[in-house]
């Protein structure tokens, strides 16, 4: 993922980079391959997916906390085997998806997804299963792992330093600078009402690349690009393919 925001960095065309989220929304699944591509052949630059762990310990593609919705089953991803998952909802692993991007030179924002209290014990086991899927698929210098779980991230970086990783911030801090250098962190992520435009311009001086997370309001979607943010998520990407041209 380094390799494109430094590249879209230095062309510096004044408009963010747009990630498909989960894909994209249209007549597909959600974080479905089918879904992904139909992202990218919209404008997206990346695709920004979700990776949980199932009970038996296999990483895969899955928005939800709660699966009920989509699947009708009660609990949590970490609760089922791929396999019970599999039979309610067609849920892609994140090897296939990693080889997938791989074939077609995809770029990803892999969202570490965190209900801390019940799962940060199944985010800890994802790291270093993460990490060896993308690193078996190559694909380390196409990725990035964000959330809000700085341990897990911590133990991902730990375990590969060439593995990027983003920060999902939902407050203010004091020092944001000092908060991504602690982290070893390359992605700043928060909502834009939690951003002012002098520190966005700080943190991309020292180095690092702020996102605007997922935005859907059209005032924040403004505010974003006329603050010159690095990336931000959308849901149907093709609303700005004028606007990148």
């Amino acid at each position: 993922m380094r390799s494109l925001l430094e590249r879209h960095r230095r062309e510096g065309n004044g408009f963010p980079l747009i990630g498909g989220h989960r894909g994209c929304r249209c007549e597909e699944q959600e974080n479905s391959i089918p879904a992904m591509e139909k992202g990218l052949s919209r404008g997206a630059d990346y695709l920004e997916i979700d990776v949980q762990l199932t009970r038996d310990k296999i990483p895969v593609i899955f928005h939800d906390i709660d699966i009920f919705e989509k699947t009708g089953l009660p609990g949590l991803v970490q609760d089922y085997s791929y396999a019970e998952l599999s039979q309610s909802y067609k849920i892609p692993t994140l090897e296939r998806v990693m080889r997938w991007g791989r074939e077609h030179g995809v770029y990803f924002a892999l969202e570490i997804k965190s209900h801390y209290y019940q799962t940060s014990s199944s985010e800890l086991e994802l790291m270093p299963l993460m990490n060896e899927i993308v690193k078996g698929s190559d694909m380390v210098g196409q990725v990035e792992a964000f959330g809000v779980n700085y341990r897990a991230l911590t133990a991902l970086k730990r375990l590969n330093p060439e593995f990027e990783i983003g920060l999902i911030v939902p407050f203010i801090p004091e020092d944001p600078v000092s908060l991504m250098r602690d982290m070893h962190a390359m992605v700043y992520l928060s909502f834009v009402s939690n951003l002012r435009k002098d520190e966005i311009a700080l943190l991309q001086r020292s180095g690092y690349y702020v996102s605007g997370a997922i935005l859907r309001e059209q005032q924040l979607i403004d505010y974003a690009i006329e603050s010159n943010v690095d990336m931000f998520e959308f849901d149907e990407p093709e609303i700005f393919l004028d606007r990148k041209r």
